[in-house]
Order: structure tokens, then C-alpha cells, then sequence
């Protein structure tokens, strides 16, 4: 029987398995459903990094964040893990005066961050030729890039040297929390845990509800597009606070786009994994919108993946039953807070902390409205 089983390989899960076997918390297993971790929705994300969000707790869980990214780059010696090229948000003047707040936030904090106009936009970034007359630009230059599935793959060898266990390809079907121990039940024999932390995803509650309990966690579908971009391009991470369109360049000749956000519920075992026409076109004509270059654009793929949304829109971390705890509920914005949030859901598996704000049980399992993600940026 193990100390603690964590159901989920992607960035939470991961960095939770480092943190438990870092800190002594005994024998420890990991087990993800795919033959590879950061396979769904951590492998699917855009991978933003930005101070620039609206809560107290996010401010905190981006800045460990940070330093959680850093440490697995340097311990990779992979130099494209981490991309320095900045974010410019482009908010039209009422989302601006909403913002000024958080910006003079950031500067107390000694956080870079530039209000441009127009005419400063394009002149630090020509491409964005085409943006409107009123258009403001909030310039936050050590916003980052990161690649998800390195961190993930990174912190697992990191955990695993550590004498962490893992599983690949062990799909969980059932959980049963009994007085003594946690039983879950896959292929082949079943295992056993004094403790379990789910960090599964939008799986999160399809598992939860195999012990009785149920929370209060909505799958909803987003979308992201790689682009064949004209050579010589130069951009930023752009994002357009109105349609909540996002650009990341990603190479010298690869841009991806997304939200394509799809506000209604998904089954995360039957949803449809490339982007739809609908979502391709609102991109094409989002990014000639902004680039008058990018008429010169090709479509490389898309795909989705799907984000869970809470009904506060902050996650869902902690006890569910005695023996048993989640923590989920990205809300779409689920990288750039994720390693510090792994942390944290193992903290208070192990007691270390108590977060009663985050509870699991604080809605009840109902239907709620849904709604698209800012990257945290307002507070909704």
C-alpha cells in the first residue's frame, strides 16, 4: 500500500508527485491514463505566463509558479522551455480604465508593465498593423512562454529520481474510500493508498462521483490553431481582452491562436479533439483583424481541449472525504498558476495548510453559468 497515489499526469499532477516525494510524505505513485504525461489538457494549452491576473491567490501561484518553471529548465538544460517574449493586452478604453487598477498593482510590486497607444504599438511591433485607433496596450515584458510537456516531462524524471512510482497508461474506473485505505480500481489488479489526490483534469469528476460524492466542476471545449506565419514575423504573446483571442509566436514561422472557447458542457470521454470550421475561420479573421500580413497566413491544424470551469471561477482543492482529495478547476488559465496549485493540493492533503476558501464542497453540485476565461486578468 502506498503513503499517497496522485490520479493525473499533467502539470498539477506532476508537480504535486515532486513536492510529496521532496518532502518525505512517504511512498508515493503516480499514475496518468495516457502512455505519457501532459497528454489532454496540459499538453493542449497555450502555456501563458503572466503577473497580470486580478486575485491575491494568483499573484501568489504564478510567482511560485515561476520559480517551479525555472527550476525544471535549468534542470533540463532545455533552453526552449521558457520563451521571454512579453505579453501586450489589447483592451478598448472602458476595459482599460477597468485594468488601471491592477497596473498600478503591478508597479507597487515592481512588475514591469507599459500603457501604449496606438501609435507605441506599432512602433515597438509593426506587424500589428492593423489595430484600432483607440486601441490601448498594457506592455508586460517578462510575461513568458512556456512549453507545458517538457515541464511535465521534466518534473516526472526529476520525481522519479526521487524514488517516486509511476504508472503510464493505467485508465482509473472506480475509487473506494474505506476506513483504513483508498482502493482504486484499474486494469489489471487494483491499488491501495492511506490517501489519494485526484488532479485529473476535467476526469475529476467522473472519478469523484465513482466514491458518491460530487462536485461542482463543468468541462466546457477551447481551441488553439498553429499557423504557417510568413517569415520575419515579430510579435509578442498578444492577447485581445474583448474576443479573448490569444497569440503566442512559436517559432520563426509558427504562430498559434486560439480561444474558440465552446460554452456548454462536454463529456471528457467524447468531445471532438480538432478544431472545428467555425473556430478556424473566427480565426483567420481575428488575426487579419490585428496583421495585415497574416492574409499570407496557412493553416497548420487545430485542436481542443477542455477546461473546467467552476462556478466562482477559482479552483476546487482540497478534501472531498476523509482520505480522499482533488484539486481542478483551471478555469482556462490553469498553467500559469499550475506547479504552485500541485504544491498546494499535496500541502493540504499532508496537513501543512488549510484553504477553506478553496473547498470542494463550497457550491453544491449543480448547474451554473459558464463562462469564457481571461487569463485571470478581471476579476468576474
Amino acid at each position: 500500500m502506498y503513503d499517497l497515489i496522485i490520479i493525473g499526469g499533467g502539470v498539477w499532477g506532476t508537480a504535486a508527485a515532486l513536492y510529496a516525494v521532496e518532502h518525505g510524505f512517504g511512498s508515493i505513485l503516480l499514475v496518468e491514463a495516457n502512455p505519457y504525461v501532459a497528454g489532454e489538457s496540459s499538453g493542449k494549452a497555450g502555456g501563458i505566463v503572466s503577473d497580470f491576473v486580478a486575485h491575491p491567490d494568483d499573484r501568489k501561484w504564478v510567482a511560485r509558479s515561476r520559480q517551479l518553471f525555472r527550476q525544471a529548465q535549468q534542470a533540463s538544460g532545455d533552453t526552449t522551455m521558457i520563451a521571454h517574449d512579453g505579453m501586450l493586452s489589447l483592451c478598448n478604453p472602458k476595459e482599460a480604465d477597468q485594468l488601471m487598477a491592477q497596473v498600478a498593482e503591478l508597479k507597487a510590486r515592481n512588475i514591469a508593465i507599459e500603457v501604449w497607444n496606438k501609435r507605441q504599438i506599432i512602433a515597438h511591433y509593426p506587424d500589428l498593423d492593423r489595430v484600432d485607433a483607440n486601441i490601448v496596450g498594457f506592455w508586460t515584458p517578462q510575461d513568458w512562454h512556456v512549453n507545458p510537456t517538457a515541464y511535465a516531462q521534466t518534473t516526472l524524471a526529476m520525481a522519479k529520481a526521487k524514488n517516486l512510482v509511476v504508472h503510464l497508461g493505467y485508465r482509473v474506473q472506480s475509487i473506494k474510500v474505506e476506513d483504513h485505505q483508498v482502493s482504486i480500481k484499474g486494469p489489471g489488479t487494483s491499488l491501495e493508498a492511506a490517501q489519494v489526490l485526484i488532479a485529473a483534469g476535467t476526469w475529476t469528476r467522473k472519478l469523484v462521483q465513482t466514491t458518491g460524492q460530487d462536485i461542482a466542476l463543468r468541462p466546457y471545449r477551447a481551441q488553439l490553431a498553429s499557423l504557417d506565419f510568413p517569415s520575419g514575423y515579430q510579435l509578442p504573446i498578444v492577447r485581445e481582452m474583448s474576443t479573448d483571442m490569444y497569440l503566442v509566436p512559436d517559432g520563426s514561422h509558427n504562430l498559434l491562436a486560439g480561444d474558440g472557447t465552446r460554452l456548454w458542457e462536454h463529456d471528457p470521454d467524447n468531445y471532438q479533439t480538432s478544431g472545428d470550421e467555425q473556430f478556424e475561420a473566427e480565426i483567420a479573421t481575428g488575426v487579419m483583424r490585428l496583421i495585415s500580413r497574416a492574409h499570407t497566413a496557412q493553416l497548420r491544424r487545430s485542436w481542443a481541449g477542455l477546461c473546467g470551469a467552476t462556478p466562482d471561477r477559482r479552483p476546487l482543492i482540497g478534501k472531498v472525504m476523509d482520505r480522499l482529495y482533488i484539486a481542478c478547476g483551471d478555469n482556462g488559465f490553469g498553467i500559469k498558476r499550475g506547479p504552485a496549485i500541485g504544491e498546494l493540493a499535496v500541502q493540504i492533503a499532508m496537513g501543512e495548510v488549510d484553504a477553506p476558501h478553496l473547498d470542494p464542497h463550497r457550491y453544491p453540485p449543480t448547474d451554473f453559468p459558464l463562462h469564457p476565461g481571461s487569463g485571470g486578468t478581471f476579476t468576474k
